[in-house]
């Protein structure tokens, strides 16, 4: 398969089977996050990885985050080790998409988390001091494959020298 059959696989899963995913899926994931490119080098990222589902359930219910990431089989965060440093966001992001995409070729479904409590998440997973949590993400079994979303032409999308 190749990345544009994954980006078009891609779904934002909603509904999780709870099943937990092998542990060669896992490390397939950290090697794809690994493997992305950084700024400058620097690697400004770390990963936590909670795979225990009564801890997930902990960090979603103290989170205020949506009851359905509760049924994914990993919630992963991913965290600047520079504290607003555009690099470092974009190293955050740029091997969380690796990862994402991994996921879908492993057949996972997977969602970025944009609604949580940012005043306690980091604090329930170490993130603190010059650490920043960017973004989370929850991966796992999905419970339906879901629909295609209309996508803007290509035309529509983009432009050549000015907007």
């Amino acid at each position: 398969m190749n990345v544009v059959d994954l980006c078009r696989r891609r779904r934002s899963v909603r509904a999780f089977t709870g099943e937990t995913i092998s542990k060669g899926d896992e490390a397939y994931l950290m090697e794809a996050a690994r493997w992305a490119a950084t700024s400058s080098n620097r690697q400004a990222r770390r990963f936590v990885i909670i795979a225990d589902p009564v801890r997930i359930g902990e960090i979603v219910e103290q989170a205020h985050m949506q009851d359905f990431v509760a049924g994914a089989s990993l919630l992963i965060f991913g965290v600047a080790t520079e504290r607003g440093k555009r690099g470092a966001l974009a190293d955050v992001l740029i091997s969380m998409t690796q990862m994402e995409m991994a996921a879908v070729e492993r057949g996972l479904g997977t969602i970025w988390l944009g609604y949580w409590d940012r005043d306690v998440v980091p604090g329930m997973i170490g993130a603190t001091g010059e650490l920043e949590v960017v973004m989370g993400m929850a991966i796992g079994c999905a419970a339906d494959e879901g629909a295609p979303k209309e996508k803007l032409s290509v035309e529509d999308l983009f432009v050549y020298d000015h907007l």
